[in-house]
């Protein structure tokens, strides 16, 4: 039963390249989702059509 013991001091995780290749992926991951979405209501709203999300918008650039 020395698995319940609690006098046994206990790792930590250590951070490994992996893991911090992980995270940071994650984290382009959904700041990149969120610049998307942001772009998507930009461009589809606030015209005289309002067609909502689904409608094809063609970019002309600025």
């Amino acid at each position: 039963m020395s698995q319940f013991n609690p006098t046994m001091p206990q790792r930590k995780p250590a951070l490994t390249i992996y893991s911090a290749l992980l995270v940071t992926s994650v984290l382009l991951l959904l700041i990149g989702s969120g610049w998307v979405a942001l772009q998507n209501i930009d461009l589809t709203s606030g015209g005289t059509n309002q067609g909502g999300p689904f409608e094809y918008v063609e970019y002309k650039g600025k």
